[in-house]
């Protein structure tokens, strides 16, 4: 690279002490010469915040006193980096180990064209989530399944090189994600009413109508310390609900013509079963919450509504 533009870098930490400070020292080993690291403390009640700050007083520290989820706490970072001399964005989540050159090629993938939105990276598993095993993919792009959700290419299966080409896709993880400054200048950040989960997929679909592009690049790589659930069995009454109220935002937003009749034909086909599987493996809690967040959603409940009424966040 002959330039490197200035990257702010966002970690969001919600009582997470184990998992930042293990990102931020990895953030630590990084090659790219022009970067800010930027914690957002999201209203963390277990003096996390206070630790991180006094032992990575190289980041720059912002605290929240209240949690307004994975969209309220990024744009926190994103408003302060675009106001404070960065070129570009980085949403990196807090329970990732970075490569110390991952960087270089997201920058340089978004910089190879003047139509880049965004740009995500090669993610694995933590080793110890998928039983020792290294190169264990999480996220190598992403395709849209029959019945219109979104699913990850190449999860679970070992790296042998088979995703090793950069591409477009439909949306760059939040995971990891370099977002185009420029961009976000013209469609602001994260779409508040998500809350977390849909909301980077959103963003990159409004910048793609637009005329943007997002991207894989492989040639950046990352862990993620993902826990899994068997499907069924482990999914949170939180996680369900918002997968169905935030997956009926995003659908009402972006699904036009065929692909909405699509959505409304075959997207229910889709709850109906994993409803089912859940009532299946006694997780009734997961099944009720499925309910909850259909029924959220046509009653126009938005960000943290729904949520402290439900009394799966705190106020």
């Amino acid at each position: 690279m002959t330039e490197y533009p200035r990257v702010g870098i966002i970690l969001v930490n919600l009582n997470s002490y184990d998992d930042t400070s293990l990102c931020l020292r990895s953030l630590r080993t990084m090659t790219y010469p022009n970067a800010e690291v930027i914690v957002v403390d999201n209203g963390s009640k277990d003096n996390s915040g206070e630790r991180l700050r006094n032992e990575f007083p190289e980041a720059t520290h912002i605290r929240s006193d209240v949690n307004d989820g994975f969209s309220g706490g990024n744009n926190i970072g994103i408003d302060y980096a675009m106001s404070h001399g960065c070129d570009h964005v980085l949403l990196l989540n807090n329970d990732t180990i970075v490569t110390p050159s991952y960087l270089e090629p997201l920058v340089e993938r978004l910089l190879s064209e003047k139509n880049v939105a965004a740009v995500s990276g090669k993610i694995y598993y933590y080793p110890e989530r998928v039983g020792g095993r290294k190169k264990i993919i999480w996220y190598a792009g992403v395709y849209q399944k029959w019945h219109t959700g979104y699913h990850h290419i190449g999860v679970q299966e070992v790296d042998t090189g088979k995703y090793d080409i950069a591409k477009k896709v439909i949306y760059a993880s939040g995971c990891l994600m370099l977002m185009n400054g420029e961009i976000i200048k013209k469609i602001d950040g994260l779409g508040m009413e998500f809350f977390i989960y849909w909301e980077e997929s959103d963003w990159c679909l409004r910048a793609k109508e637009l005329g943007y592009e997002c991207w894989y690049e492989p040639k950046s790589v990352i862990d993620h310390n993902f826990r899994s659930a068997p499907f069924g069995r482990g999914e949170t009454p939180f996680y369900m609900y918002m997968q169905m109220r935030n997956s009926f935002i995003f659908a009402h937003r972006h699904f036009h013509g065929w692909l909405k009749v699509r959505h409304h034909l075959f997207y229910p086909i889709y709850i109906f079963y994993y409803f089912i599987s859940l009532l299946w493996f006694k997780n009734f809690r997961g099944a009720k919450a499925i309910i909850y967040g259909i029924i959220d959603y046509f009653k126009g409940y938005r960000g943290k509504k729904g949520l402290i009424e439900r009394g799966y966040v705190k106020n």
